[in-house]
């Protein structure tokens, strides 16, 4: 008989109530993907605001960087779609941005009506200050996964993700 069977057995014969399985049992907190997403997440990114803090970079800015050092020159409204985030918020992080001297806003040539926005030279040089730091934070969450674990893991979170936009 198993310990936990008699366990069970002791605490009943003592008046205690035997232990009920619940219908969701299989959704107990470590048992969902959600909660292991979220925890996870919530620890790299306590993990790794720590470390970028040191040159005055921010998680709240530090989305935008990402996003214009891989593709600078965007539209206010394109930096929302790309962060999923509201215009206000984004003018908001924008207008931070520029208070900083991280950015620039630039009338669009093709189009005035249209503002771009532009790293400056500060910008620019936070890459190479910040990005060590995403290897270093990348390379701590996967330290005992294979490259193949790696590639299904990226797999498996982009389905996610799309699955959920679709919903």
């Amino acid at each position: 008989m198993g310990s936990a069977v008699a366990k069970r057995k002791a605490l009943s014969a003592q008046g205690a109530p035997p232990a009920v399985k619940t219908t969701f049992d299989d959704l107990r907190l470590e048992e969902t993907i959600g909660f292991l997403l979220s925890d996870a997440s919530r620890t790299m990114t306590r993990t790794f605001s720590a470390r970028i803090a040191a040159h005055g970079v921010g998680m709240g800015i530090f989305q935008f960087l990402r996003i214009l050092w891989e593709e600078d020159g965007l539209s206010q409204s394109e930096l929302a779609s790309r962060t999923h985030m509201r215009g206000p918020s984004v003018a908001n992080a924008i207008h931070d941005l520029e208070r900083r001297g991280l950015v620039k806003r630039v009338a669009d040539a093709a189009d005035g009506r249209k503002v771009r926005v532009l790293l400056t030279r500060e910008g620019r040089r936070l890459y190479d200050l910040v990005m060590p730091h995403i290897a270093v934070t990348n390379k701590a969450m996967l330290v005992d996964f294979t490259a193949a674990e790696q590639e299904i893991l990226k797999s498996m979170l982009r389905r996610i993700r799309c699955n959920l936009a679709d919903s």
